[in-house]
C-alpha cells in the first residue's frame, strides 16, 4: 500500500482522480467492489481483477462499445488466459470451466460476465444494486448475481421499461485483459470448488432462473448412503443389515464409475487434440480427460455439500440456467441426459440392492 501511494504521488502532488481505499482486514470481494462502486460518481464503472494485465486499447474498446450501444447497461468483455503450460492447465482448459471468461467473443448479448473484466452503469443510475455479502470472500457467484440484479432493475425502470433484458448486456470482444493461471498454474481444486460454493447460492437467490433435472451420480449416491445408514440403525447387529449395506456401497461405487466414464468419453476427444498439440501421446490424453472429469465432479460435490450446509431441500436436483433463458434447447438436452443417466442408475441400484 505504501508503494502504491508513493507511485501515485511521484509527481510531487496529490492525484485527485485516484482514490485508494485500504481496509485493515480482508472484507471479501463483494465488500471491496461495493466500496469502489459507491465511491464512484461516473456514468460507468469498470471492474477489473487485481492480477490481470489490460491491453493498451482496453478503454478505447469500451468507449467504442458505449457509442455503438448507448442503451446498454452492462458490457461483458474478453478475459483471456495464457496457453496451457502443463497438465493441470490443460485439464482446466479441456474441462471448459472458464467458458464465461471468453463469452464476449461467443455471444453478442451474453447473459452475464465475470468481474475480472466487466463494465456496468455507474452507481448513481441504479442506487439499489449492490454486490451481495452472502457470497464467498474469494469470489464466486457474486458477478452472476450483480448482472441479474441490473437486468431486473432496468427492466422496471421507467426509461427502459419494455427493453428486452438480453439486449441490456453487450459483449465487447475487443476489450481484452490477460488473466494468469490460478495458483501459478499448479493444481487448484480449492479455487474451482470455491466457485461452485458461490454459484450454488444463485439457486436460492434466483429460483425463477433454475430448472429441475433427475438426480446426478452424487445425489443418487447420497440418497443410497442415507438409505444404507437407516438400514444400519434399524437392523443393527443383524446379518441382513451388513449384507444390504455392502450392496449399497457396491451400487454407489459402480454409479460413480459409470458417471466418470461418461465424462471421460465427453472430454477425451478434446484432450486428445490438446495432447497432440503438445507432442504427448495416448496416456497423457487419458490423464487430461480423467482430470477434466474430476474438475466437474469436484464442483458437483461442493454444490451438494453447500446444499446440506444450508439445509436447502429446494436446491436438490436443481440446476441454474446460466444462460438466463437464451438456450431453452440446452436445458432440454440437460434434462434428457439426466433422465437417461438416472435410468441407468436405477438399473444398477436394482441389480445390486434388490435383484437378489
Amino acid at each position: 500500500m505504501a508503494e502504491m501511494k508513493t507511485k501515485l504521488n511521484s509527481h510531487g502532488r496529490f492525484n485527485y482522480f485516484v482514490n485508494v481505499v485500504h481496509y485493515g482486514e480482508n472484507c471479501g470481494a463483494s465488500h471491496a467492489r461495493n466500496t469502489g462502486y459507491n465511491y464512484s460518481t461516473a456514468d460507468w464503472c469498470l471492474f477489473l481483477d487485481d492480477d490481470i494485465i489490460p491491453e493498451p486499447s482496453l478503454l478505447d474498446a469500451y468507449i467504442g462499445a458505449i457509442l455503438r450501444y448507448p442503451e446498454a447497461k452492462v458490457f461483458v468483455c474478453q478475459t483471456n488466459l495464457p496457453m496451457p503450460m502443463n497438465t493441470w492447465t490443460q485439464i482446466l482448459s479441456v474441462s471448459n470451466v472458464m467458458y464465461f471468461y471468453g463469452i464476449a467473443s461467443r455471444r453478442t448479448h451474453p447473459p452475464w460476465g465475470v468481474t475480472a473484466n466487466l463494465m456496468v452503469k455507474g452507481k448513481r443510475h441504479n442506487h439499489v444494486v449492490q454486490f451481495k455479502g452472502i457470497y464467498p470472500k474469494t469470489g464466486g457467484g457474486e458477478d452472476i448475481d450483480l448482472v441479474f440484479q441490473l437486468k431486473d432493475f432496468y427492466a422496471l425502470h421507467p426509461r427502459t421499461k419494455g427493453m428486452h433484458k438480453n439486449s441490456m448486456v453487450v459483449g465487447v470482444p475487443g476489450a481484452i485483459v490477460l488473466h494468469p493461471w490460478w495458483n501459478g498454474g499448479n493444481v487448484c481444486y480449492a479455487q474451482i470448488m470455491g466457485w461452485a460454493l458461490g454459484d450454488s447460492l444463485c439457486l436460492t437467490e434466483w429460483p425463477k432462473k433454475t430448472f429441475l433435472v433427475l438426480p446426478n451420480w452424487i445425489e443418487v449416491g447420497t440418497l443410497l448412503s442415507l438409505l444404507g445408514l437407516s438400514q444400519v440403525f434399524q437392523l443393527r447387529g443383524q446379518q441382513a443389515s451388513s449384507v444390504n449395506l455392502i450392496s449399497i456401497i457396491e451400487a454407489v461405487v459402480v454409479i460413480a464409475i459409470i458417471d466418470h466414464c461418461v465424462k471421460f468419453a465427453t472430454f477425451y476427444k478434446t484432450a486428445n487434440v490438446v495432447s497432440h498439440q503438445t507432442g504427448k501421446g495416448f496416456i497423457h490424453s487419458v490423464v487430461v480427460a480423467l482430470g477434466a472429469s474430476s474438475v466437474i465432479s469436484a464442483q458437483e460435490l461442493m454444490r451438494l455439500w453447500a446444499l446440506f450446509c444450508r439445509a436447502s431441500i429446494f436446491s436438490f436436483s436443481r440446476r441454474m440456467d446460466w444462460f438466463d433463458g437464451q438456450t431453452p434447447t440446452e436445458i432440454l438436452d440437460i434434462q434428457l441426459r439426466s433422465g437417461l443417466m438416472f435410468i441407468a442408475y436405477l438399473f444398477i441400484v436394482y441389480h445390486f440392492c434388490f435383484a437378489a
